[in-house]
């Protein structure tokens, strides 16, 4: 146990030293480079290993470069940290001058090397080096990797192979959000938020529709359905509408109904409304409360007398959310509805409004 915690004492202070060492020449490259540093990398392929250690440079306080040591193999994880940190902080011109400064120092070869590691922590921090770099040499390798067994490493893999080559791995990998059903739906929402909105939409719909027509199942489809959220509405409106139509599953009824946006679906979605299941009737209560048609007010309140609390809590504040309808109204109903659970709901949900608004922002008291 001593030579353990020595160990990890002593990586420790490695990795602090080596952050300390490059944090500083990292800021000043990308902060403010001179236009030499984007030159210098374009040709450090080019150079001997003896002419690159005259490129390797940090920028000191009066403006000029100056010389530095090569990155030790030791360093090159916290170099990595550091770099990746710094790339995906940043747009524009700075990610060039990042680059440049990988360039020099040969990051994408030691990286390529690093994707065999044993280790998952370096395999991704490999992954994501190559993937900021564009490495166009390495998509093959990380190719691989996003079948890989592992969601982790397999995840970080396909977010890569979007930044090296968009178009190909729109075409081949997109429908791997349909077939990884151990991805993180948070990380996947992340990386399709980095894409371009107007060249995924299609695709996407494309992925959702072949889920569908092959019936992968309730769940994989209802989180492929939720994707649809970061995309034009015009693109799934009508897939959207025949998936309410035709399905009967709980849980693809409920990923529709959350971002259905079409009065051509009304119909359907008013007819839901008398589903045996309380959580189809709830979500149903909640999208009729976001469409806010008036001729929905009196359909929300016949919810207030629904036998499930959750059904009744979500009309009352979907009823709560109709531009056509005011709280003295409410207030009104929620002394003269015949139904008592209707009357007590609408009480609830009406001093909760109230306590929100007369709460004083923390802001406020810190203030005085």
């Amino acid at each position: 146990m001593f030579c353990l915690r020595g160990r990890s004492l002593y990586l420790k202070m490695q990795s602090e030293r080596a952050s300390e060492k490059w944090l500083e020449a990292l800021n000043r490259v990308t902060f403010d480079p001179p236009e030499k540093v984007r030159s210098q990398g374009q040709k450090a392929h080019k150079l001997t290993q003896n002419e690159k250690k005259n490129l390797l440079f940090s920028l000191n306080e009066h403006g000029r470069f100056d010389p530095v040591e090569p990155l030790p193999e030791h360093e090159l994880p916290d170099f990595l940290f550091l770099w990746n940190y710094l790339h995906e902080s940043l747009r524009g011109s700075s990610k060039d001058n990042l680059n440049s400064l990988a360039s020099i120092l040969d990051i994408d070869k030691n990286a390529a090397k690093m994707l065999d590691s044993f280790s998952v922590k370096r395999q991704i921090l490999a992954i994501n080096t190559l993937g900021n770099l564009h490495d166009q040499r390495s998509y093959d390798k990380i190719e691989k990797l996003a079948f890989s067994n592992d969601p982790i490493v397999s995840i970080w893999a396909w977010r890569a192979l979007f930044r090296i080559d968009f178009d190909q791995t729109l075409e081949k990998h997109l429908r791997l959000i349909a077939v990884r059903e151990d991805w993180s739906p948070t990380f996947v929402v992340k990386v399709l938020l980095e894409l371009d909105k107007d060249l995924i939409s299609e695709p996407l719909v494309e992925v959702v529709r072949k889920a569908y027509d092959q019936k992968i199942g309730e769940r994989p489809l209802s989180r492929v359905i939720s994707y649809l959220t970061i995309i034009h509405v015009s693109s799934f409106a009508s897939l959207i509408h025949k998936i309410l139509l035709e399905s009967d599953e709980t849980e693809v009824i409920i990923a529709c109904l959350r971002i259905v946006n079409s009065g051509e679906s009304l119909p359907r979605i008013r007819e839901l409304l008398r589903s045996e299941r309380w959580e189809i009737r709830l979500q149903v209560v909640q999208t009729l409360g976001r469409l806010g048609h008036a001729e929905d007010i009196k359909r929300i309140i016949s919810a207030l007398n629904d036998l499930d609390w959750w059904v009744r809590y979500r009309s009352a504040m979907a009823l709560m959310s109709m531009p056509s309808i005011g709280e003295s109204e409410i207030e009104k109903l929620s002394k003269t509805l015949p139904n008592e659970f209707a009357r007590d709901i609408l009480q609830q949900v009406l001093a909760e409004k109230r306590l929100l608004c007369y709460t004083r922002p923390s802001s406020l008291i810190l203030s005085r």
